[in-house]
C-alpha cells in the first residue's frame, strides 16, 4: 500500500487536542450563563407567584374541642392546691369530600410567563362524634361550647376571599381569637362552633376561594377523602403523597379524582394538640410542555462530541484534498460549534425550542459551509463538513426529544461515528504521513 504524505501531522493532531480542550472552557461559561438564566427566571416566577400567595396549599379542616386539666400541687407551706388549665383535643373529619375547579391564566414578567391560577372549591365534611372517653377524660370537664373550626392553608394571601362554611345550614361566623398554638396548621383560619351544631356530630358545606401560581396542593385528614379537581389547563402534572385514582387529560383540560383511605394518612381520628402532626399531600402542577433551559442544557452535555467530529472532518478532508488547514482556522470552526449553544440559549428565550434549534443549527451550518469552501477552494469540501454538522445536530435534537432513550441514542450514535472514521481511514498509514497528495490512494480504489 503506498502511503499519504502530510507534514506535520502529528503535531497538528496533538495542537486538535489541545484546542478542543480549551474549547471547553467557554462552553463551561455558557453552562454558568444558563445557570445564571434559570436564577433569573426562578426570580421573576416569584416575583409574580409570591404575591398570589406563592404554591397554594390547602392544609385540611379539623375542630379543636377544649378540655379543664387539674393539676394537683403541694405549695411552699405543705398546703395542697388544685390548679386548672385548659387543653384541647383535635378531632379529623369522618368524610371530607373536596370539588376543586381551577381557572388558569399566564403573567409576564419581561420575557419570562408564568402560569397563575384562581380556584373554588366547594367542601362537605362530616365528624361523626366527638368522644373523649378514651383520653380519660372526665365529660364534666369538656367544653363544648368553646369548640374550634380550624381550616388550614399554607399562606393567608392563598385565600382571594373569607371562606364560607355552614354547619348543618347555619353560617359559621369566624372567631376574633387565635388559637396558633394549638394548631396543626401554618396558617389557619378561625370558626366559632355553636354547641347546639355538635351535639350530634357536625355536617360542614363550605365554599373557599383561593389563588396561586405553578402548583395546588391538598392535604387529605379524613377517615375517607375523595378529592375532585378539574382545569382547562392541559398539560397537568400529577405527583405528590398519592396520584389520582381516575384522570383525563385532553386539549381543552384535565380533569381528575383521588380516593384516599384514611389509613394511609398521617392523621388518626384524634390526637392531642401537642402532638404534631405532618402529612402529605396531592400535588399538581401546570407545567409548561418545554423547559427550554432543560433542554439547552442536556444539549450542552454532548458538546465534546461536537467540537471533537467536525475537527476530525477536517482533518481528514485536509489529508484528502492536499490543502493545508492552519490552526487558526481549526479554532475558527470550533469557535462557531461554540456559538450554537449560545444562539440556542439566547433565542429560545423568545421562541419556541424548537425553531430556536433550527434556527441556531442553520446558522452554524451555513457559516461553516461557506467557510470551509473558501479554505479549501472547493464547494463539495465546505458541502461535506456542513453536512456532517447537519447530520450531528438532527442527531442531537433526536436524541433531546427521547429522554428516556437519550442514553441509548448517544451510546449507538457515538459507535457509527467511530465506525465510519475506521471506515474511511482504513488505508492511511500513519506512520509515514508527510507532505504530497493522495494520487496513489486514489489509484488503490
Amino acid at each position: 500500500m503506498k502511503k499519504i504524505q502530510f507534514s506535520k501531522s502529528g503535531m497538528k493532531i496533538i495542537i486538535m487536542l489541545v484546542m478542543i480542550l480549551l474549547f471547553l472552557i467557554p462552553i463551561s461559561l455558557i453552562k454558568d450563563l444558563i445557570h445564571d438564566r434559570r436564577s433569573y427566571q426562578s426570580e421573576a416566577v416569584d416575583s409574580i407567584i409570591l404575591p398570589l400567595g406563592g404554591r397554594s396549599e390547602i392544609l385540611g379542616i379539623v375542630v379543636a374541642l377544649p378540655y379543664k386539666v387539674h393539676s394537683t400541687f403541694v405549695d411552699s407551706k405543705g398546703v395542697s392546691r388544685t390548679e386548672t388549665s385548659t387543653d384541647y383535643i383535635l378531632f379529623a373529619p369522618d368524610v371530607y369530600d373536596l370539588s376543586v375547579s381551577v381557572l388558569p391564566r399566564f403573567l409576564s414578567r419581561g420575557i419570562f410567563k408564568v402560569p397563575v391560577f384562581q380556584g373554588e372549591i366547594a367542601m362537605n365534611a362530616k365528624f361523626s362524634s366527638f368522644d373523649c372517653s378514651h383520653y380519660k377524660i372526665d365529660e364534666r370537664d369538656l367544653m363544648m361550647d368553646e369548640a374550634v373550626l380550624m381550616l388550614g392553608v399554607s399562606n393567608p394571601k392563598t385565600l382571594c376571599a373569607q371562606p364560607s362554611i355552614s354547619a348543618d345550614g347555619g353560617k359559621l361566623s369566624v372567631s376574633s381569637i387565635k388559637y396558633d398554638s394549638i394548631s396543626p396548621f401554618s396558617t389557619t383560619v378561625y370558626f366559632s362552633l355553636p354547641l347546639a351544631r355538635m351535639e350530634d356530630g357536625l355536617n360542614l358545606t363550605g365554599t373557599v376561594k383561593f389563588q396561586g401560581g405553578e402548583s395546588i396542593k391538598i392535604q387529605p385528614v379524613a377517615a375517607d377523602n375523595e378529592i375532585r379537581m378539574e382545569s382547562s389547563w392541559a398539560t397537568p402534572s400529577f405527583s405528590g403523597g398519592w396520584l389520582p385514582s381516575e384522570r383525563s387529560v385532553k386539549s381543552d383540560g384535565f380533569s381528575a379524582v383521588w380516593n384516599i383511605a384514611g389509613l394511609s394518612t398521617a392523621f388518626p381520628k384524634s390526637w392531642r394538640a401537642e402532638e404534631k402532626i405532618r402529612g402529605e399531600s396531592v400535588e399538581v402542577s401546570l407545567i409548561t410542555p418545554v423547559d427550554t433551559y432543560k433542554k439547552t442544557t442536556r444539549s450542552i452535555k454532548y458538546a465534546l462530541l461536537f467540537l471533537l467530529v467536525p475537527f476530525i472532518s477536517i482533518f481528514i478532508c485536509e489529508i484528502f484534498s492536499k490543502v493545508q488547514i492552519h490552526p487558526v482556522q481549526y479554532c475558527l470552526v470550533g469557535l462557531a460549534d461554540v456559538m450554537f449553544y449560545l444562539l440556542l440559549l439566547s433565542i429560545s428565550e423568545h421562541l419556541p425550542f424548537n425553531t430556536s434549534y433550527a434556527l441556531s443549527a442553520l446558522c452554524v451550518c451555513t457559516t461553516t459551509f461557506l467557510y470551509s469552501a473558501a479554505i479549501f477552494h472547493r464547494f463539495k469540501w465546505g458541502a461535506l463538513l456542513s453536512a456532517v454538522q447537519m447530520i450531528s445536530y438532527v442527531f442531537l435534537y433526536g436524541t433531546l426529544q427521547a429522554e428516556d432513550y437519550a442514553l441509548l441514542i448517544g451510546s449507538i450514535g457515538l459507535f457509527m461515528v467511530v465506525a465510519l472514521l475506521m471506515f474511511i481511514t482504513r488505508k492511511i498509514d500513519w506512520y509515514d504521513i508527510r507532505s504530497g497528495g493522495v494520487d496513489a490512494l486514489l489509484e488503490e480504489k
